[in-house]
Protein backbone atom coordinates (compact mmCIF):
# COMPACT_ATOMS: atom_id res chain seq x y z
CA UNK A 1 0.00 0.00 0.00
CA UNK A 2 1.15 3.43 -0.89
CA UNK A 3 1.68 6.31 1.69
CA UNK A 4 -1.81 7.76 0.67
CA UNK A 5 -3.32 4.73 1.20
CA UNK A 6 -1.97 4.15 4.82
CA UNK A 7 -3.22 7.87 5.60
CA UNK A 8 -6.36 7.31 4.31
CA UNK A 9 -7.08 4.12 6.33
CA UNK A 10 -6.13 5.73 9.67
CA UNK A 11 -7.36 9.11 8.98
CA UNK A 12 -9.94 9.62 11.70
CA UNK A 13 -7.44 8.84 14.25
CA UNK A 14 -4.86 11.12 13.56
CA UNK A 15 -4.78 14.26 15.46
CA UNK A 16 -4.63 17.64 14.27
CA UNK A 17 -0.82 17.99 14.71
CA UNK A 18 -0.38 14.48 13.17
CA UNK A 19 -2.72 15.72 10.04
CA UNK A 20 -0.34 18.69 9.60
CA UNK A 21 2.86 16.15 9.32
CA UNK A 22 0.64 13.96 6.93
CA UNK A 23 0.14 17.02 4.75
CA UNK A 24 3.56 18.20 5.15
CA UNK A 25 4.78 14.42 3.98
CA UNK A 26 2.58 14.29 0.78
CA UNK A 27 3.35 17.85 -0.36
CA UNK A 28 7.02 17.30 -0.01
CA UNK A 29 7.50 13.77 -0.96
CA UNK A 30 10.97 14.06 -2.71
CA UNK A 31 12.81 15.66 0.34
CA UNK A 32 11.63 13.43 3.16
CA UNK A 33 14.05 10.83 3.23
CA UNK A 34 16.87 13.38 3.47
CA UNK A 35 15.20 15.09 6.64
CA UNK A 36 15.92 14.57 10.37
CA UNK A 37 12.99 14.19 12.81
CA UNK A 38 13.42 17.14 13.95
CA UNK A 39 13.55 18.82 10.99
CA UNK A 40 10.79 17.37 9.81
CA UNK A 41 9.02 18.41 13.08
CA UNK A 42 10.15 21.77 13.05
CA UNK A 43 8.98 21.99 8.57
CA UNK A 44 5.43 21.02 10.08
CA UNK A 45 5.20 22.96 12.91
CA UNK A 46 4.88 20.01 15.13
CA UNK A 47 6.83 18.13 17.80
CA UNK A 48 9.40 15.44 18.02
CA UNK A 49 7.24 13.33 19.55
CA UNK A 50 4.08 13.70 17.51
CA UNK A 51 6.47 12.47 14.08
CA UNK A 52 7.17 9.16 16.27
CA UNK A 53 3.47 9.10 16.79
CA UNK A 54 2.24 9.50 13.63
CA UNK A 55 5.06 7.04 12.17
CA UNK A 56 3.48 4.35 14.60
CA UNK A 57 -0.10 4.99 14.02
CA UNK A 58 0.66 3.89 10.54
CA UNK A 59 1.85 0.82 11.33
CA UNK A 60 5.87 1.90 11.54
CA UNK A 61 8.32 0.97 14.55
CA UNK A 62 8.96 4.68 13.94
CA UNK A 63 10.76 7.76 11.52
CA UNK A 64 13.27 5.78 10.09
CA UNK A 65 11.30 3.14 8.74
CA UNK A 66 9.08 5.61 7.52
CA UNK A 67 11.61 7.52 5.97
CA UNK A 68 12.79 4.12 3.92
CA UNK A 69 9.27 3.56 3.19
CA UNK A 70 9.15 6.66 1.52
CA UNK A 71 12.45 6.10 -0.40
CA UNK A 72 12.09 2.71 -1.42
CA UNK A 73 8.39 2.09 -2.33
CA UNK A 74 7.75 2.97 -4.90
CA UNK A 75 11.08 0.83 -6.71
CA UNK A 76 9.41 -2.14 -5.08
CA UNK A 77 6.22 -2.24 -5.72
CA UNK A 78 4.32 -5.70 -6.51
CA UNK A 79 1.62 -3.57 -8.64
CA UNK A 80 2.61 -0.84 -11.28
CA UNK A 81 0.24 1.14 -12.96
CA UNK A 82 -0.82 0.65 -16.68
CA UNK A 83 -1.15 3.74 -17.79
CA UNK A 84 -3.60 2.66 -20.34
CA UNK A 85 -5.80 0.31 -18.04
CA UNK A 86 -6.09 3.16 -15.83
CA UNK A 87 -6.77 5.78 -18.36
CA UNK A 88 -9.69 3.56 -19.41
CA UNK A 89 -11.12 2.89 -16.59
CA UNK A 90 -10.90 7.21 -15.30
CA UNK A 91 -12.84 7.98 -18.85
CA UNK A 92 -15.20 5.12 -17.93
CA UNK A 93 -16.16 5.72 -14.65
CA UNK A 94 -16.53 9.65 -15.38
CA UNK A 95 -18.61 9.17 -18.96
CA UNK A 96 -20.98 6.50 -16.77
CA UNK A 97 -21.16 9.11 -13.47
CA UNK A 98 -22.59 11.90 -16.37
CA UNK A 99 -25.19 9.32 -17.73
CA UNK A 100 -26.26 8.40 -14.27
CA UNK A 101 -26.19 12.57 -13.06
CA UNK A 102 -28.21 13.29 -16.35
CA UNK A 103 -31.12 11.22 -14.69
CA UNK A 104 -30.60 12.67 -11.39
CA UNK A 105 -33.67 14.90 -10.13
CA UNK A 106 -31.73 17.47 -7.52
CA UNK A 107 -35.08 19.75 -7.07
CA UNK A 108 -35.20 19.01 -3.59
CA UNK A 109 -31.27 18.92 -2.82
CA UNK A 110 -30.84 22.32 -4.11
CA UNK A 111 -34.14 23.37 -2.11
CA UNK A 112 -32.35 22.07 0.81
CA UNK A 113 -29.14 24.17 -0.35
CA UNK A 114 -30.68 27.40 -0.78
CA UNK A 115 -32.77 27.16 2.74
CA UNK A 116 -30.23 25.73 5.34
CA UNK A 117 -29.30 28.09 7.70
CA UNK A 118 -25.77 26.08 8.17
CA UNK A 119 -24.79 23.38 5.79
CA UNK A 120 -21.62 21.65 6.89
CA UNK A 121 -18.83 19.23 4.80
CA UNK A 122 -17.19 16.09 6.16
CA UNK A 123 -15.10 13.87 4.34
CA UNK A 124 -13.83 10.66 6.10
CA UNK A 125 -10.45 10.04 4.68
CA UNK A 126 -7.70 12.23 3.45
CA UNK A 127 -9.12 12.36 -0.38
CA UNK A 128 -12.25 13.31 0.77
CA UNK A 129 -11.32 16.23 2.76
CA UNK A 130 -9.68 17.49 0.00
CA UNK A 131 -12.94 16.87 -2.31
CA UNK A 132 -15.09 18.70 0.86
CA UNK A 133 -12.95 21.63 0.57
CA UNK A 134 -13.22 21.94 -2.75
CA UNK A 135 -17.42 21.71 -3.13
CA UNK A 136 -16.52 24.70 -0.24
CA UNK A 137 -14.34 26.58 -2.77
CA UNK A 138 -16.80 26.10 -5.56
CA UNK A 139 -19.80 27.55 -3.50
CA UNK A 140 -18.05 30.41 -2.05
CA UNK A 141 -17.21 30.99 -5.54
CA UNK A 142 -20.94 31.95 -5.64
CA UNK A 143 -21.45 33.51 -2.46
CA UNK A 144 -22.84 30.35 -0.42
CA UNK A 145 -21.15 29.63 2.56
CA UNK A 146 -20.13 26.10 3.58
CA UNK A 147 -17.50 24.82 6.71
CA UNK A 148 -15.72 21.70 6.82
CA UNK A 149 -15.69 19.70 9.58
CA UNK A 150 -12.72 17.33 10.38
CA UNK A 151 -13.91 14.48 11.09
CA UNK A 152 -13.59 11.78 13.86
CA UNK A 153 -13.02 12.41 17.51
CA UNK A 154 -12.43 15.86 17.39
CA UNK A 155 -13.58 19.20 19.84
CA UNK A 156 -14.29 21.13 17.13
CA UNK A 157 -16.71 18.25 15.28
CA UNK A 158 -17.90 17.20 18.71
CA UNK A 159 -19.09 20.71 19.51
CA UNK A 160 -20.57 21.66 15.98
CA UNK A 161 -22.80 18.27 15.92
CA UNK A 162 -24.79 19.25 18.63
CA UNK A 163 -25.46 22.70 17.61
CA UNK A 164 -27.20 21.01 14.55
CA UNK A 165 -30.37 20.97 14.06
CA UNK A 166 -33.35 20.09 11.27
CA UNK A 167 -32.63 23.69 9.62
CA UNK A 168 -29.13 22.54 9.10
CA UNK A 169 -27.43 20.58 5.65
CA UNK A 170 -24.97 18.11 6.37
CA UNK A 171 -22.81 17.20 3.34
CA UNK A 172 -20.85 13.86 3.76
CA UNK A 173 -17.80 12.04 0.88
CA UNK A 174 -17.10 8.73 1.70
CA UNK A 175 -15.72 6.32 -0.51
CA UNK A 176 -17.35 3.45 0.85
CA UNK A 177 -19.98 4.72 2.75
CA UNK A 178 -19.46 1.71 5.26
CA UNK A 179 -16.95 3.48 8.03
CA UNK A 180 -17.98 2.08 11.01
CA UNK A 181 -16.26 5.62 12.58
CA UNK A 182 -18.81 7.80 9.95
CA UNK A 183 -21.81 5.80 11.91
CA UNK A 184 -21.28 6.99 15.37
CA UNK A 185 -20.08 10.63 14.25
CA UNK A 186 -23.70 10.46 12.44
CA UNK A 187 -25.43 9.16 15.07
CA UNK A 188 -26.86 12.47 17.18
CA UNK A 189 -27.44 14.48 13.39
CA UNK A 190 -30.00 11.45 12.75
CA UNK A 191 -31.51 11.80 15.59
CA UNK A 192 -31.83 15.97 15.44
CA UNK A 193 -33.23 14.96 11.86
CA UNK A 194 -30.49 17.00 9.96
CA UNK A 195 -30.33 17.11 6.63
CA UNK A 196 -27.98 14.41 5.29
CA UNK A 197 -26.23 14.64 1.46
CA UNK A 198 -23.78 11.32 0.97
CA UNK A 199 -21.40 11.74 -1.83
CA UNK A 200 -19.92 8.18 -1.90
CA UNK A 201 -18.11 5.69 -4.86
CA UNK A 202 -20.73 3.18 -4.29
CA UNK A 203 -24.38 2.61 -4.87
CA UNK A 204 -25.36 0.15 -2.03
CA UNK A 205 -24.00 1.19 1.38
CA UNK A 206 -24.94 2.48 4.92
CA UNK A 207 -24.31 5.81 4.20
CA UNK A 208 -26.67 5.82 1.12
CA UNK A 209 -29.56 4.01 3.01
CA UNK A 210 -29.41 6.61 6.18
CA UNK A 211 -29.25 10.23 4.14
CA UNK A 212 -32.01 12.05 3.18
CA UNK A 213 -30.25 12.53 -0.54
CA UNK A 214 -27.70 10.53 -1.85
CA UNK A 215 -25.43 10.71 -5.12
CA UNK A 216 -23.05 8.01 -6.22
CA UNK A 217 -20.71 7.94 -8.75
CA UNK A 218 -20.42 5.17 -11.41
CA UNK A 219 -17.23 3.36 -10.57
CA UNK A 220 -15.93 -0.20 -10.62
CA UNK A 221 -14.54 -1.54 -7.61
CA UNK A 222 -10.76 -0.58 -7.45
CA UNK A 223 -8.99 -3.98 -7.13
CA UNK A 224 -5.15 -2.56 -6.82
CA UNK A 225 -3.96 0.88 -5.04
CA UNK A 226 -3.03 2.10 -8.31
CA UNK A 227 -6.64 1.63 -9.33
CA UNK A 228 -8.01 3.84 -6.51
CA UNK A 229 -7.13 6.85 -8.68
CA UNK A 230 -10.14 6.26 -10.91
CA UNK A 231 -12.21 6.72 -7.98
CA UNK A 232 -11.37 11.09 -7.40
CA UNK A 233 -12.43 12.51 -10.97
CA UNK A 234 -16.04 10.93 -10.68
CA UNK A 235 -16.21 12.60 -7.19
CA UNK A 236 -15.07 16.02 -8.94
CA UNK A 237 -17.55 15.50 -11.42
CA UNK A 238 -20.34 15.24 -9.17
CA UNK A 239 -18.70 18.17 -7.25
CA UNK A 240 -19.02 20.74 -10.46
CA UNK A 241 -22.30 18.62 -11.82
CA UNK A 242 -23.79 20.08 -8.20
CA UNK A 243 -22.60 24.10 -8.33
CA UNK A 244 -23.39 24.28 -11.84
CA UNK A 245 -26.83 23.17 -11.39
CA UNK A 246 -27.43 24.77 -8.30
CA UNK A 247 -26.74 28.21 -9.91
CA UNK A 248 -29.23 27.54 -12.85
CA UNK A 249 -31.77 26.28 -10.42
CA UNK A 250 -31.36 30.17 -8.72
CA UNK A 251 -31.35 31.47 -11.97
CA UNK A 252 -34.87 29.89 -12.65
CA UNK A 253 -36.39 31.69 -9.33
CA UNK A 254 -34.71 35.32 -10.36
Amino acid sequence: MKLEGLINEKYASLSEGELAIAKYILENKEIIHKLSINQLANNSLTSKSSVLRFAQKLGFSGFTELKNFMKWGNFFSDEQVENSNLDERIITSVTNTIEHLKNANMEELFRAIKESEHIYIIGTGWAQQNQASELQRMFLGMGKEMQVLPFGHTSLYQVMIERMCEKDLLIIFSGSGNNPLLKEALTTPILKNVKILGITASENNWLANNSTFHINAQIDAPTTDTAIYSLYSPIHVIIEVIVYNYVEFINRRI
